[in-house]
Protein backbone atom coordinates (compact mmCIF):
# COMPACT_ATOMS: atom_id res chain seq x y z
CA UNK A 1 0.00 0.00 0.00
CA UNK A 2 2.76 2.36 0.62
CA UNK A 3 4.30 1.73 -2.55
CA UNK A 4 0.71 2.86 -4.13
CA UNK A 5 0.96 6.34 -2.48
CA UNK A 6 4.41 6.60 -3.52
CA UNK A 7 3.57 6.32 -7.20
CA UNK A 8 0.60 9.12 -6.65
CA UNK A 9 3.03 11.33 -4.46
CA UNK A 10 5.14 10.86 -7.82
CA UNK A 11 2.88 11.39 -10.37
CA UNK A 12 1.60 14.37 -8.86
CA UNK A 13 4.90 15.84 -8.56
CA UNK A 14 5.87 15.10 -12.76
CA UNK A 15 2.22 17.13 -13.31
CA UNK A 16 2.84 20.33 -11.20
CA UNK A 17 6.55 20.21 -12.83
CA UNK A 18 5.34 19.78 -16.31
CA UNK A 19 4.19 23.40 -17.79
CA UNK A 20 2.85 22.28 -20.48
CA UNK A 21 0.64 19.89 -18.87
CA UNK A 22 -0.62 22.27 -16.25
CA UNK A 23 -1.72 24.69 -19.11
CA UNK A 24 -3.55 21.98 -21.06
CA UNK A 25 -5.21 20.91 -17.80
CA UNK A 26 -6.43 24.33 -15.87
CA UNK A 27 -5.14 27.59 -17.99
CA UNK A 28 -6.87 26.22 -21.53
CA UNK A 29 -9.96 25.17 -20.44
CA UNK A 30 -10.88 28.64 -18.24
CA UNK A 31 -9.04 30.66 -21.33
CA UNK A 32 -11.43 28.66 -23.81
CA UNK A 33 -14.56 29.48 -21.95
CA UNK A 34 -13.01 32.85 -21.01
CA UNK A 35 -12.93 33.96 -24.71
CA UNK A 36 -16.45 32.64 -25.91
CA UNK A 37 -17.70 34.37 -22.85
CA UNK A 38 -17.11 37.37 -23.29
CA UNK A 39 -18.13 37.21 -27.09
CA UNK A 40 -21.28 35.53 -26.95
CA UNK A 41 -22.05 35.54 -22.70
CA UNK A 42 -24.45 38.35 -23.19
CA UNK A 43 -26.47 36.91 -24.95
CA UNK A 44 -30.00 35.11 -24.67
CA UNK A 45 -30.74 31.58 -25.46
CA UNK A 46 -29.41 30.44 -29.06
CA UNK A 47 -32.55 29.65 -31.08
CA UNK A 48 -36.42 31.14 -31.18
CA UNK A 49 -38.14 27.45 -30.42
CA UNK A 50 -41.55 27.68 -30.68
CA UNK A 51 -43.88 24.25 -29.64
CA UNK A 52 -47.18 23.79 -31.37
CA UNK A 53 -49.78 21.78 -29.81
CA UNK A 54 -52.29 21.21 -32.89
CA UNK A 55 -55.53 19.61 -30.84
CA UNK A 56 -57.81 20.62 -33.83
CA UNK A 57 -55.94 18.64 -36.52
CA UNK A 58 -57.88 20.17 -39.40
CA UNK A 59 -56.94 21.27 -42.48
CA UNK A 60 -57.04 25.08 -41.20
CA UNK A 61 -54.91 24.07 -38.07
CA UNK A 62 -52.38 21.66 -40.27
CA UNK A 63 -51.98 24.66 -42.46
CA UNK A 64 -51.12 27.21 -40.09
CA UNK A 65 -48.48 24.51 -38.72
CA UNK A 66 -47.09 24.69 -42.10
CA UNK A 67 -46.92 28.02 -42.30
CA UNK A 68 -45.21 28.31 -39.35
CA UNK A 69 -42.49 25.57 -39.94
CA UNK A 70 -41.66 27.87 -42.96
CA UNK A 71 -40.84 30.95 -40.73
CA UNK A 72 -36.87 31.26 -40.68
CA UNK A 73 -36.91 33.25 -37.28
CA UNK A 74 -38.38 30.37 -34.98
CA UNK A 75 -37.80 26.36 -35.26
CA UNK A 76 -41.16 24.87 -34.60
CA UNK A 77 -41.57 21.06 -32.52
CA UNK A 78 -44.87 19.70 -32.61
CA UNK A 79 -45.66 18.59 -29.52
CA UNK A 80 -48.56 16.54 -29.09
CA UNK A 81 -50.36 17.59 -25.04
CA UNK A 82 -50.47 21.09 -23.53
CA UNK A 83 -49.01 19.66 -20.46
CA UNK A 84 -45.81 18.32 -21.60
CA UNK A 85 -45.39 21.29 -23.57
CA UNK A 86 -45.87 23.04 -20.99
CA UNK A 87 -43.28 21.03 -18.65
CA UNK A 88 -40.97 21.54 -21.48
CA UNK A 89 -41.66 25.35 -21.55
CA UNK A 90 -40.46 25.20 -17.58
CA UNK A 91 -37.65 23.59 -18.32
CA UNK A 92 -36.67 26.12 -20.77
CA UNK A 93 -36.57 23.83 -24.15
CA UNK A 94 -38.91 26.41 -25.90
CA UNK A 95 -39.38 30.09 -26.21
CA UNK A 96 -42.91 29.50 -26.32
CA UNK A 97 -45.94 27.18 -26.73
CA UNK A 98 -48.76 28.04 -29.13
CA UNK A 99 -52.57 25.61 -29.21
CA UNK A 100 -54.63 25.66 -31.51
CA UNK A 101 -57.88 24.25 -29.55
CA UNK A 102 -60.17 21.89 -31.07
CA UNK A 103 -62.95 23.21 -33.88
CA UNK A 104 -60.92 26.04 -34.22
CA UNK A 105 -62.24 26.52 -38.14
CA UNK A 106 -65.71 26.60 -36.48
CA UNK A 107 -64.76 29.36 -34.12
CA UNK A 108 -62.46 30.91 -37.00
CA UNK A 109 -66.04 31.07 -38.83
CA UNK A 110 -67.85 32.48 -36.50
CA UNK A 111 -65.93 35.24 -35.62
CA UNK A 112 -62.70 36.43 -33.40
CA UNK A 113 -60.70 33.01 -31.85
CA UNK A 114 -58.48 33.46 -29.25
CA UNK A 115 -55.67 31.17 -29.51
CA UNK A 116 -53.68 30.11 -26.32
CA UNK A 117 -49.85 31.19 -26.01
CA UNK A 118 -47.34 30.93 -23.47
CA UNK A 119 -44.04 32.19 -23.07
CA UNK A 120 -40.47 32.09 -21.18
CA UNK A 121 -40.84 35.68 -19.25
CA UNK A 122 -37.53 34.73 -18.13
CA UNK A 123 -35.77 37.25 -20.87
CA UNK A 124 -38.18 40.18 -21.88
CA UNK A 125 -36.32 40.64 -25.64
CA UNK A 126 -36.65 37.06 -26.27
CA UNK A 127 -40.41 37.05 -25.00
CA UNK A 128 -41.31 40.38 -27.07
CA UNK A 129 -39.74 38.36 -30.35
CA UNK A 130 -41.35 35.21 -30.17
CA UNK A 131 -44.62 36.93 -29.44
CA UNK A 132 -44.40 39.34 -32.11
CA UNK A 133 -43.40 36.96 -34.66
CA UNK A 134 -46.00 34.37 -33.78
CA UNK A 135 -48.59 37.13 -34.02
CA UNK A 136 -47.69 38.46 -37.35
CA UNK A 137 -47.91 34.77 -38.59
CA UNK A 138 -50.82 34.48 -37.20
CA UNK A 139 -52.42 37.53 -38.75
CA UNK A 140 -50.97 37.13 -41.95
CA UNK A 141 -53.01 33.36 -41.96
CA UNK A 142 -55.70 34.95 -40.84
CA UNK A 143 -56.28 37.30 -43.47
CA UNK A 144 -55.05 35.26 -46.50
CA UNK A 145 -57.79 32.77 -45.20
CA UNK A 146 -60.45 35.21 -45.02
CA UNK A 147 -59.59 37.98 -46.91
CA UNK A 148 -60.53 40.51 -44.68
CA UNK A 149 -59.24 41.76 -41.33
CA UNK A 150 -57.70 39.25 -38.71
CA UNK A 151 -59.75 36.83 -36.65
CA UNK A 152 -57.05 35.08 -34.40
CA UNK A 153 -55.95 36.78 -31.01
CA UNK A 154 -53.10 35.46 -28.67
CA UNK A 155 -54.27 35.13 -25.48
CA UNK A 156 -51.21 35.40 -23.83
CA UNK A 157 -49.67 34.28 -20.19
CA UNK A 158 -45.86 34.47 -19.33
CA UNK A 159 -44.41 31.64 -17.15
CA UNK A 160 -41.14 31.52 -15.58
CA UNK A 161 -38.13 28.88 -16.54
CA UNK A 162 -35.61 27.47 -15.82
CA UNK A 163 -34.27 29.16 -19.73
CA UNK A 164 -30.24 29.82 -19.57
CA UNK A 165 -28.26 32.20 -21.77
CA UNK A 166 -24.98 30.88 -23.83
CA UNK A 167 -22.59 31.28 -21.09
CA UNK A 168 -24.73 28.68 -18.89
CA UNK A 169 -24.83 26.08 -21.53
CA UNK A 170 -21.17 26.42 -22.03
CA UNK A 171 -19.81 26.33 -18.87
CA UNK A 172 -20.92 22.80 -18.23
CA UNK A 173 -19.44 22.05 -21.42
CA UNK A 174 -15.98 22.85 -21.18
CA UNK A 175 -16.07 21.35 -17.64
CA UNK A 176 -17.08 17.57 -19.72
CA UNK A 177 -14.53 19.30 -22.57
CA UNK A 178 -11.81 19.20 -19.84
CA UNK A 179 -12.35 15.78 -18.53
CA UNK A 180 -12.36 14.36 -22.42
CA UNK A 181 -9.02 16.01 -23.10
CA UNK A 182 -7.03 15.15 -19.62
CA UNK A 183 -8.36 11.67 -19.68
CA UNK A 184 -7.59 10.57 -23.41
CA UNK A 185 -4.57 12.46 -23.93
CA UNK A 186 -3.02 12.54 -20.78
CA UNK A 187 -3.18 8.96 -19.77
CA UNK A 188 -2.74 7.80 -23.48
CA UNK A 189 0.56 9.74 -24.08
CA UNK A 190 1.87 9.27 -20.99
CA UNK A 191 1.82 5.59 -20.81
CA UNK A 192 2.68 5.00 -24.60
CA UNK A 193 5.67 7.44 -23.09
CA UNK A 194 6.27 5.22 -20.28
CA UNK A 195 6.48 1.77 -22.87
CA UNK A 196 9.00 3.71 -25.19
CA UNK A 197 11.18 4.47 -22.49
CA UNK A 198 11.04 0.72 -20.83
CA UNK A 199 9.33 2.09 -18.08
CA UNK A 200 6.77 -0.70 -17.89
CA UNK A 201 9.60 -3.10 -18.68
CA UNK A 202 11.63 -2.70 -15.85
CA UNK A 203 8.40 -2.27 -13.57
CA UNK A 204 6.95 -5.64 -15.19
CA UNK A 205 10.42 -7.28 -13.35
CA UNK A 206 9.70 -5.74 -9.72
CA UNK A 207 7.73 -6.77 -7.23
CA UNK A 208 5.26 -3.93 -8.11
CA UNK A 209 1.76 -5.48 -9.41
CA UNK A 210 0.24 -3.72 -12.05
CA UNK A 211 -3.33 -2.87 -10.88
CA UNK A 212 -1.35 -0.98 -8.26
CA UNK A 213 1.16 1.05 -11.04
CA UNK A 214 -2.36 1.46 -12.96
CA UNK A 215 -4.55 2.46 -10.06
CA UNK A 216 -2.31 5.49 -9.09
CA UNK A 217 -2.35 7.43 -12.43
CA UNK A 218 -5.90 6.63 -12.28
CA UNK A 219 -6.32 7.91 -8.94
CA UNK A 220 -3.81 11.23 -9.83
CA UNK A 221 -6.54 11.87 -12.73
CA UNK A 222 -9.15 11.50 -10.98
CA UNK A 223 -7.98 14.16 -8.50
CA UNK A 224 -6.94 16.36 -11.71
CA UNK A 225 -10.54 15.84 -12.56
CA UNK A 226 -11.90 17.41 -9.62
CA UNK A 227 -9.81 20.59 -9.58
CA UNK A 228 -10.44 21.13 -13.29
CA UNK A 229 -14.26 20.89 -12.75
CA UNK A 230 -13.99 23.16 -9.66
CA UNK A 231 -11.89 25.61 -11.27
CA UNK A 232 -13.93 25.77 -14.28
CA UNK A 233 -17.27 26.23 -12.25
CA UNK A 234 -15.58 28.78 -10.03
CA UNK A 235 -14.68 30.95 -12.67
CA UNK A 236 -18.36 30.61 -14.24
CA UNK A 237 -19.58 31.59 -10.99
CA UNK A 238 -17.18 34.42 -10.19
CA UNK A 239 -16.49 35.75 -13.43
CA UNK A 240 -19.94 35.47 -15.57
CA UNK A 241 -22.21 34.83 -12.66
CA UNK A 242 -23.51 31.71 -14.20
CA UNK A 243 -26.71 31.03 -11.65
CA UNK A 244 -26.39 26.92 -9.97
CA UNK A 245 -29.16 25.50 -8.88
CA UNK A 246 -30.05 25.34 -5.78
CA UNK A 247 -29.44 22.09 -3.58
CA UNK A 248 -26.80 19.51 -3.72
CA UNK A 249 -25.47 20.72 -7.31
CA UNK A 250 -21.36 20.71 -6.02
CA UNK A 251 -21.76 16.81 -4.88
CA UNK A 252 -23.81 16.14 -7.63
CA UNK A 253 -21.39 17.66 -10.30
CA UNK A 254 -18.48 15.85 -8.30
CA UNK A 255 -20.03 12.64 -8.71
CA UNK A 256 -20.58 13.34 -12.76
CA UNK A 257 -16.85 14.41 -12.95
CA UNK A 258 -15.68 11.21 -11.29
CA UNK A 259 -17.84 9.08 -13.74
CA UNK A 260 -16.93 10.91 -16.94
CA UNK A 261 -13.79 10.95 -15.97
CA UNK A 262 -13.25 7.48 -15.91
CA UNK A 263 -14.89 7.18 -19.04
CA UNK A 264 -12.40 8.99 -20.65
CA UNK A 265 -9.55 7.56 -18.76
CA UNK A 266 -10.68 4.33 -19.75
CA UNK A 267 -10.49 5.33 -23.36
CA UNK A 268 -7.25 6.96 -23.43
CA UNK A 269 -6.11 3.49 -21.58
CA UNK A 270 -6.94 1.83 -25.00
CA UNK A 271 -5.63 3.91 -27.21
CA UNK A 272 -2.46 3.63 -25.02
CA UNK A 273 -2.66 -0.27 -25.61
CA UNK A 274 -3.06 0.16 -29.16
CA UNK A 275 -0.27 2.38 -30.06
CA UNK A 276 2.98 1.24 -30.74
CA UNK A 277 4.57 4.94 -30.20
CA UNK A 278 3.78 8.50 -29.26
CA UNK A 279 3.29 9.48 -32.69
CA UNK A 280 0.56 7.18 -32.91
CA UNK A 281 -1.29 7.91 -29.71
CA UNK A 282 -1.30 11.29 -30.31
CA UNK A 283 -2.79 10.58 -34.06
CA UNK A 284 -5.41 8.45 -32.58
CA UNK A 285 -5.89 11.09 -29.56
CA UNK A 286 -6.90 13.44 -32.08
CA UNK A 287 -8.86 10.84 -34.31
CA UNK A 288 -11.27 10.08 -31.31
CA UNK A 289 -11.30 13.78 -29.29
CA UNK A 290 -11.96 16.14 -32.06
CA UNK A 291 -14.82 15.08 -33.31
CA UNK A 292 -16.25 14.69 -29.95
CA UNK A 293 -14.82 17.91 -29.20
CA UNK A 294 -16.96 19.82 -31.92
CA UNK A 295 -20.15 17.53 -32.38
CA UNK A 296 -20.76 16.90 -29.03
CA UNK A 297 -22.72 20.12 -28.28
CA UNK A 298 -19.89 21.77 -26.28
CA UNK A 299 -19.84 24.99 -27.79
CA UNK A 300 -23.49 25.17 -29.57
CA UNK A 301 -26.17 23.21 -29.05
CA UNK A 302 -26.78 20.15 -31.57
CA UNK A 303 -30.60 20.68 -32.37
CA UNK A 304 -30.35 22.33 -35.54
CA UNK A 305 -27.58 19.83 -36.55
CA UNK A 306 -28.54 17.87 -39.77
CA UNK A 307 -30.57 14.44 -39.50
CA UNK A 308 -28.11 12.21 -40.76
CA UNK A 309 -25.24 13.61 -38.29
CA UNK A 310 -27.60 13.08 -35.59
CA UNK A 311 -26.63 9.46 -34.45
CA UNK A 312 -23.20 10.15 -34.80
CA UNK A 313 -23.18 12.85 -32.03
CA UNK A 314 -25.71 10.35 -29.63
CA UNK A 315 -22.39 7.65 -30.23
CA UNK A 316 -20.21 10.18 -28.59
CA UNK A 317 -19.57 9.69 -24.67
CA UNK A 318 -18.48 13.32 -24.37
CA UNK A 319 -22.46 14.07 -25.26
CA UNK A 320 -23.95 12.65 -22.64
CA UNK A 321 -21.72 13.85 -20.00
CA UNK A 322 -21.74 17.22 -21.34
CA UNK A 323 -26.18 17.17 -21.29
CA UNK A 324 -26.10 15.57 -18.01
CA UNK A 325 -23.81 18.41 -16.23
CA UNK A 326 -26.19 20.87 -17.71
CA UNK A 327 -29.10 19.51 -16.55
CA UNK A 328 -27.78 18.86 -13.16
CA UNK A 329 -26.12 22.16 -12.29
CA UNK A 330 -28.25 24.61 -14.30
CA UNK A 331 -31.40 23.08 -14.34
CA UNK A 332 -31.01 21.52 -10.57
CA UNK A 333 -32.28 17.79 -12.19
CA UNK A 334 -31.18 15.04 -9.13
CA UNK A 335 -28.61 12.76 -10.25
CA UNK A 336 -31.69 9.81 -11.13
CA UNK A 337 -33.01 11.91 -13.45
CA UNK A 338 -29.86 11.85 -15.71
CA UNK A 339 -29.21 8.28 -14.72
CA UNK A 340 -29.37 7.23 -18.77
CA UNK A 341 -26.24 9.67 -19.26
CA UNK A 342 -24.63 7.92 -16.30
CA UNK A 343 -25.34 4.09 -17.42
CA UNK A 344 -23.95 5.38 -21.06
CA UNK A 345 -20.87 6.28 -19.25
CA UNK A 346 -20.53 3.40 -17.32
CA UNK A 347 -20.75 0.63 -19.98
CA UNK A 348 -17.62 3.13 -22.21
CA UNK A 349 -15.86 2.72 -18.96
CA UNK A 350 -16.50 -0.99 -18.91
CA UNK A 351 -16.07 -1.73 -22.34
CA UNK A 352 -12.72 0.35 -22.71
CA UNK A 353 -11.31 -1.38 -19.61
CA UNK A 354 -12.08 -4.72 -20.71
CA UNK A 355 -10.72 -3.65 -24.49
CA UNK A 356 -7.49 -2.33 -22.52
CA UNK A 357 -7.11 -5.28 -20.51
CA UNK A 358 -6.97 -7.32 -23.47
CA UNK A 359 -4.78 -5.39 -25.95
CA UNK A 360 -2.62 -4.04 -23.15
CA UNK A 361 1.74 -4.74 -23.68
CA UNK A 362 4.45 -4.01 -21.54
CA UNK A 363 6.77 -3.30 -24.54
Amino acid sequence: MRTFWDFVKADIQITVRNRQALFWTFFFPVLLMFLLGVVFGQSGSFTTKLAIVNDDRGPMSTAMVAVFGSVDALKVTAVSSEPGALKSLRNGDYAAVLVLPAGLEQRFGKGSSALPFYYDNSSLAQAGTVTMVTQQVVNGFAQQASGSQPKFELRSRGIASSSFNYISFLVPGVVAMALMTNGIYGVSGTFVAYRQRGVLRRLKATPMPLPSFVGSRVLVHLLLALMQAGLVIAVGVGLFHVHMAAGPTLARMALLALIGSGSFVAIGFFIAAVSKNVETSAALGQVVGTPMMFLSGIFFPMNNAPVWIQPIVKAMPLYYLANAMRDVMIKGFALWAVRWDIMILLVVTAVFLVLSVRFFRWE
